[in-house]
């Protein structure tokens, strides 16, 4: 066992001896790298939320409709209308000064909101709404577009409206068709549509809580309960292509075909193939397929033509996690379905819209797995901060005449609550790194005193009110931060980020002084005055303003010890910042190197995890978890600092805890794989360790400044290794590659000798063995593009209700704790999106008091873009 020095002596030898010790001043990792490469546009999901002014309380990050009591619905414009992409109008409830908002009476309006005037309602003063029974459909038939736009279905009435094919605000009544007396008793109006095929001129079916009725728009005369259906119709859908009609109602589908080889009236029972009542319905031409909206979920019903020409219908089940045989999808996140939606673009659209108690869904069948299913169902998405929004109304906004509808879409929901608008834009991952890059630059944020963490709100949901503090972790997060953009200069050689990033190299520099104990750095620093005095901070001895926090930890040293080799080898650019660089890294290993495998504090003892001495890792079963782990990093600690001072104490080091101790067979089980022992944050340590492991190995055998007998020695220790650090990598991966994470993916892809800087480090294994073959690179680089492109650009941990979906399969062993977790991953951007220590499985979770910083993304991205993973 190492003795350790007498405090004066390691003094001395830190002093007087920096001058005389041997380090490289050359960088061994290429310094340059493609300004520019091929990134693909995904769609990006952008969120607008619009409160009620009646529930304005809810948040104050969201605008609030000033007057708005409610709105029961959104409505899209006519497809050939030059703003059909811009905007929606809306049927509301106002509120004045002489109406309480409780109140039942109120006044109400068509209005016209755009997408892009922060909540600024215009109301359609020439249009007059009486009833907030009443419903607006718009004509997407451009041959009626001089004659009429819409139509308001009142109780009462129909009002076809006229509106300018430029302006969406300047509409008309051209028409009123008053309803005949034997509808008296009807008393709302449940779902309307233009048959634009049928008869002359075309036809608008009317579905109302007493029946079924029709305009014929070629008279003008309106047919009560057209065969005789006189029952509450809650929904209508159409299939031109089959000329076919369907309508909905709580016993029975309605199906009515016009063409002239099918032509009559058919209906099917609920309770045979639906399950409940429908509550909407909606016909997808690229599909082919009717969908059947119910509160159990959601049935299909499909067209099959006869040998003789005619055509039947058939229907499948679309369920949760597994769909039944007849069906053609699955997966359906959530039931209780309230409305159904999809674009009348031009351009063939084959995504479907869902509405229900619980948000939003979209369904695409012509994307990926991965992407076919999204949810829209937290306050990331939705006005609300519980997890049942009641979605009521659902307008999807038709695309531009000149735009494929596959390159974007948007739509609007109505919630009890407030308006979502759920914006598709299409971006590329260089301009979301941008997003995220300005995200952080703002002051006092995420950043402090140079800095990098998450921050804490006042105000529940409201980013503006984030302010960062002090974080145990500051030297983590920093250093993974300084490492993105180490990575982002080697790439871009901009000086200003050099400029930058060297700021938050000083910053750590200070971390490492503060405490005035050589190779201690505190955990965290702040000015005396920035609070009272608390016993787990203490004075500086070296700065009389500063206090710093103590009991630092093994997650601030694999920190540290990750990025100053990448600081001196691409950040640094002369002899003075390299020698900054080298001196951090080599004080730290030299404490604990002198100090029995401990990192002791400011009590003068070992802090709680600074602990790497065979008597805890080997023998004491509270450490077992860490065992794997705190060898790994002892040793990438060694190694590291061998490669840069060629001080042999460093190398006979490590040689001692894997000849006496074992510290390579540790390695071969690094990660503990008990079910209620699984630690993702031992995960990130473990990968950040892996790197900095084989950087080192790297840099020995590329070093100019080590001898060819140093060289050599230290080969034989990495060959022997190098085979036990592969064994466990690869055990470890067959946990991580399952979390497609781009930042466990492309440290895996360099340390297992797949980037061009590591091949040659792994050419003695025998790469063919079951045990050292390699997960494919190629296929983790896909993995985590598809992560970073589903990264939700809001980072606010928003509460998150996931484990009620139908979709998910809840992992009932790794219930350990009050965690709920999945069996399989979820997006990023369908539940809390944390630091890579934190449990990706979890289904719930979130307080809407946290931000986020967006580190993570930005040494993946990076990361994956300086070893050429993104393509």
């Amino acid at each position: 066992m190492w003795k350790s020095f007498i405090w004066i002596l390691i003094f001395q030898f830190l002093t007087n001896g920096q001058s005389s010790i041997s380090y490289s001043i050359q960088a061994q990792l290429p310094r340059e790298r493609a300004t520019t490469i091929p990134d693909t546009e995904f769609e990006q999901i952008i969120a607008d939320r619009y409160l009620f002014a009646s529930c304005a309380n809810e948040s104050t990050a969201w605008n609030v409709l000033s007057n708005i009591n409610y709105v029961w619905q959104a409505i899209s414009l006519p497809q050939y209308h030059s703003q059909a992409s811009e905007g929606v109008w809306l049927l509301s409830q106002i509120i004045n000064d002489e109406q309480n908002q409780d109140s039942s009476v109120g006044i109400f309006q068509m209005s016209w909101m755009s997408l892009f005037a922060n909540g600024t309602l215009v109301v359609l003063s020439e249009i007059h709404v009486n009833n907030n029974n009443s419903f607006l459909v718009s004509s997407h038939n451009e041959m009626t577009a001089s004659s009429y736009s819409a139509a308001l279905i009142t109780p009462d009435n129909i009002q076809l409206i006229l509106c300018e094919r430029s302006n969406a605000t300047s509409c008309r009544i051209v028409q009123i068709i008053p309803f005949p007396s034997i509808l008296l008793n009807t008393k709302k109006i449940n779902d309307g549509l233009f048959i634009d095929d049928l008869g002359h001129v075309g036809w608008l079916y009317i579905a109302a809580d007493s029946g079924l009725h029709g305009l014929d728009l070629s008279t003008m005369m309106i047919y009560p309960y057209l065969n005789a259906i006189n029952v509450s119709v809650s929904s209508l859908a159409w299939s031109s292509k089959w000329q076919t009609i369907f309508a909905g109602t709580e016993a029975k589908l309605w199906i009515q075909q016009y063409s002239t080889k099918n032509k009559g009236w058919r209906f099917e029972h609920i309770n045979a193939f639906i399950d409940a009542p429908i509550t909407s319905l909606v016909y997808n031409d690229v599909q082919d397929k009717l969908w059947i909206g119910q509160n159990t979920g959601i049935t299909l019903l499909s067209p099959i033509v006869m040998s003789t020409g005619h055509i039947h219908w058939y229907f499948s089940r679309l369920a949760g996690h597994i769909s039944n045989p007849g069906s053609d999808i699955g997966r359906l996140p959530f039931a209780n379905i309230t409305i159904l939606g999809f674009s009348h673009s031009k351009f063939s659209d084959s995504r479907i819209w869902l509405g229900s108690v619980h948000g939003v869904m979209r369904f695409d069948s012509n994307t990926s797995k991965l992407n076919a299913w999204r949810v829209f169902n937290s306050a990331r998405y939705m006005p609300n901060s519980q997890s049942q929004v009641n979605v009521s109304s659902l307008a999807v906004l038709s695309h531009r005449g000149d735009r494929p509808s596959n390159l974007d879409s948007t739509a609007v929901a109505v919630t009890n609550r407030g308006l979502a608008i759920l914006r598709f834009e299409m971006w590329t991952l260089a301009r979301k790194v941008e997003h995220f890059q300005a995200f952080l630059d703002q002051s006092g944020r995420h950043d402090e005193y140079g800095f990098i963490s998450s921050c804490n709100m006042s105000s529940w949901g409201d980013s503006r009110t984030c302010v960062k503090g002090p974080d145990d972790n500051d030297g983590l997060w920093t250093s993974m931060y300084l490492a993105s953009q180490i990575f982002r200069y080697a790439v871009m050689r901009d000086p200003m980020i050099k400029v930058q990033a060297w700021k938050h190299f000083e910053a750590l520099e200070l971390l490492n002084q503060v405490s005035g104990i050589v190779g201690y750095p505190g955990r965290s620093l702040a000015k005396r005055s920035d609070f009272p005095p608390d016993s787990n901070w203490h004075p500086s001895p070296i700065n009389s303003t500063l206090q710093f926090k103590g009991d630092t930890s093994s997650d601030e040293i694999v920190g540290h010890e990750f990025v100053y080799p990448l600081v001196h080898d691409l950040l640094a650019e002369n002899d003075d910042e390299r020698q900054r660089a080298y001196i951090l890294s080599f004080k730290i290993t030299n404490h604990i190197l002198t100090h029995d495998w401990y990192l002791i504090g400011e009590n003068h003892t070992h802090t709680t995890w600074g602990i790497w001495n065979p008597r805890q890792i080997n023998n004491d079963s509270f450490y077992q978890e860490t065992r794997g782990l705190n060898s790994l990093q002892i040793l990438a600690f060694l190694f590291q600092t061998y490669a840069y001072s060629g001080d042999e104490r460093f190398l006979n080091g490590a040689n001692l805890l894997v000849k006496s101790y074992q510290y390579d067979v540790n390695l071969i089980n690094q990660k503990t794989i008990a079910v209620c022992d699984n630690s993702f944050s031992d995960d990130e340590l473990a990968y950040l360790s892996y790197f900095t492991l084989v950087h080192a190995f790297h840099r020995i055998s590329s070093s100019t400044s080590l001898s060819s007998e140093q060289k050599h020695r230290a080969q034989i220790l990495i060959d022997h290794l190098l085979e036990y650090m592969k064994i466990g990598l690869n055990l470890s991966h067959k946990y991580k590659k399952m979390e497609k994470s781009p930042f466990f993916n492309f440290i895996y892809c360099y340390i297992s000798g797949q980037v061009n800087q590591t091949q040659y480090l792994f050419q003695k294994l025998n790469l063919s063995s079951t045990t050292f073959s390699n997960f494919d690179c190629s296929s983790l680089s896909m993995d985590g593009i598809w992560y970073m492109q589903r990264w939700p650009l809001e980072l606010i941990h928003w509460p998150q209700f996931n484990s009620d979906r139908l979709d998910v399969q809840i992992n009932g062993p790794a219930e350990c704790g009050s965690e709920i977790s999945s069996l399989k991953l979820l997006p990023p951007d369908e539940r809390s999106t944390w630091m890579w220590n934190a449990n990706v499985y979890g289904l719930d979770d979130g307080s809407g008091f946290n931000e986020e910083n967006p580190v993570a993304f930005l040494l993946s991205y990076w990361g994956m873009r300086y070893f050429d993973l993104l393509g």
